[in-house]
């Protein structure tokens, strides 16, 4: 069965947005962001999952979709798993933050 994998930008997009969450609404906030956004990660590999746009004139076979207030940038892996790239604010400009 295919696994979600997160690449290490993901992982500092999700405690930025753990911290931030914790720093300006409260823990129990801050958990249920975290864990809502890890659950639609997890979503990608269902196989009614049908909510992605293709980023393919930012780079090749990368998709994303919404999630609360951030977008979630994924790419599939030639094993079938799924790599997650980078989870943005939906205000960020999302070119420039995926050419890093």
């Amino acid at each position: 069965m295919a696994k979600i994998r997160f690449s290490s930008k993901a992982v500092e997009d999700l405690t930025s947005i753990w911290n931030y969450t914790y720093r300006t609404w409260s823990e129990r906030q801050a958990d249920e962001y975290y864990n809502m956004l890890v659950s639609s990660c997890r979503k990608i590999i269902s196989s009614t999952f049908r909510l992605a746009k293709s980023y393919g004139n930012i780079a090749e076979n990368l998709y994303g979709f919404r999630a609360g207030h951030h977008l979630i940038f994924y790419t599939p892996l030639p094993d079938g798993d799924i790599l997650i790239v980078r989870i943005l604010h939906e205000r960020m400009d999302v070119k420039r933050h995926l050419g890093d």
